[in-house]
């Protein structure tokens, strides 16, 4: 003998659903990139503490995304590394000019650097030339920055934490305060 079975679908309800599900995806997403952010300021480098004061976060127009970004313009070399050391892998070399020149604060002192003198003689008449005006002679194009990547150290802290966040979402996007 058949037996009939109604089923009766609230709309209401299925809306409120769809909309609690978007409200806690959006709050955990919310909650994760406040986590990296806070992370960030913590792992950047802080030297002068120009660069760990630099970010911002920012909620994208979908309500589901996050950005931090950072209007400093060496943000993504310290992050990299520069050099041999960064994505390129080459040494820093001048484009125009025959040496590269700049104050080291580590010594004090105005280093040039120069690496393609091949011979004694030409390293020789580099050093005596450099020393005339105080400057370092150094033998070698510079090598670059080691990457620091604070902005992954922030994120890897905050992987252990997205299932907190999502449950923290859930309840209050429900109005549930406990399971």
């Amino acid at each position: 003998m058949p037996t009939d079975i109604r089923l009766v679908v609230d709309d209401s309800q299925i809306d409120l659903l769809m909309s609690q599900a978007h409200e806690a995806v959006s709050l955990a997403m919310k909650y994760t990139a406040m986590d990296v952010f806070g992370g960030i300021g913590k792992h950047a480098p802080t030297d002068h503490g120009r660069l760990a004061g630099s970010f911002f976060p920012e909620e994208l127009p979908d309500h589901l995304s996050w950005r931090i970004y950072s209007n400093v313009e060496y943000a993504m070399a310290v992050h990299e590394g520069t050099g041999v050391y960064g994505p390129e892998g080459h040494p820093i070399v001048p484009k125009t000019a025959k040496a590269l020149k700049f104050f080291w604060r580590k010594t004090g002192k105005m280093m040039i650097f120069k690496g393609d003198l091949d011979t004694p003689r030409e390293k020789a008449s580099f050093a005596a030339w450099a020393r005339e005006r105080n400057m370092t002679p150094v033998f070698s194009w510079v090598q670059g920055q080691k990457p620091n990547p604070y902005a992954d150290r922030a994120i890897e802290d905050t992987e252990s934490r997205v299932q907190e966040f999502a449950i923290r979402a859930v309840r209050e996007a429900t109005g549930r305060g406990s399971w």
